[in-house]
């Protein structure tokens, strides 16, 4: 006699058949391909006419790419540099508007939308074509950096912080879906908290710092990690462009941008590590 299926058996087999086709898909379209790149990482590929040869050379790619490419280094320097700057950028605006669009205003829900507006109608080729026009620039701070405020820095730094300035406008518009995400981390704090704050004496400031930062620190996090793969897979990205030349160079192919591609990855993985590190101690203590 078979023993009869349990409510709890039943209801992984539900929710493994409902994850089953994305299952597949991350199998096929994600887990496959990154292995695949990473063994022609390890290879040089040569394009045959029905075929792709492949040569092992161990870490060959890694090398050059590391120690003997001097432009790739420097691009992905300069590129850190960037989005070092970038990134608490966004989230902090991102907090500041969600803030002000959580109070009760009219038209809230017509201003939300224009915020968010720019992430629906801006492409990758409206976005490369704006900024090659300079249209993302704001006045007063044009005349910033037309006074090289910054040379004190160091020509790298200096060049990474003006061309920031220059497209400051364009980077807030990436701040629509992190504006989102924070206000409804803002809208899961219960109310009857604030009120017995208030109660207690707690003015405004205290009631952020106390109340609204800690409650919303979770949602800052997925936030931070949002903006940093939504930078780091941008259209303008300079490395993925060079990756996209390497590809069909003569003297480097598939292997050698595959290569560069993993080096990439692994910059990703460390600025994503940096984040949690960074929110670990507050995140452990609101799941507290």
């Amino acid at each position: 006699m078979k023993k009869p299926i349990t409510i709890e058996t039943r209801r992984k087999i539900e929710g493994l058949a409902f994850i089953s086709l994305w299952l597949i898909g991350l199998a096929l379209f994600w887990i496959y391909p990154l292995i695949y790149s990473f063994l022609m990482s390890l290879n040089k590929v040569t394009i045959m006419t029905d075929h792709l040869q492949f040569k092992f050379i161990g870490l060959t790619n890694f090398k050059k790419v590391l120690f003997q490419d001097a432009d790739i280094p420097n691009t992905f320097i300069q590129f850190i540099q960037q989005s070092i700057i970038i990134i608490p950028i966004i989230v902090v605006f991102a907090l500041v508007i969600a803030l002000l669009l959580n109070q009760k205003l009219k038209g809230r829900g017509i201003i939300r939308g224009i915020f968010f507006l720019p992430v629906v109608l801006t492409s990758g080729n409206l976005i490369n074509e704006l900024v090659g026009q300079k249209q993302g620039t704001i006045t007063f701070l044009a005349s910033v950096t037309s006074q090289n405020m910054f040379s004190y820095l160091g020509p790298t730094w200096e060049t990474t912080i003006n061309n920031i300035l220059a497209n400051f406008l364009i980077i807030l518009w990436y701040s629509g879906v992190q504006m989102l995400i924070l206000i409804a981390g803002l809208q899961s704090i219960s109310p009857s908290i604030y009120e017995a704050a208030k109660i207690d004496g707690a003015n405004g400031w205290e009631i952020f710092w106390k109340i609204t930062l800690p409650g919303i620190t979770p949602f800052i996090f997925i936030s931070t990690v949002y903006t940093i793969v939504d930078q780091f897979t941008l259209t303008s990205n300079p490395i993925l462009k060079i990756v996209n030349d390497k590809i069909f160079g003569s003297n480097t192919g598939f292997g050698y941008a595959s290569a560069i591609s993993w080096v990439y990855f692994g910059v990703i993985l460390l600025f994503l590590a940096l984040s949690f590190m960074i929110f670990r101690k507050s995140l452990k203590l609101t799941r507290k």
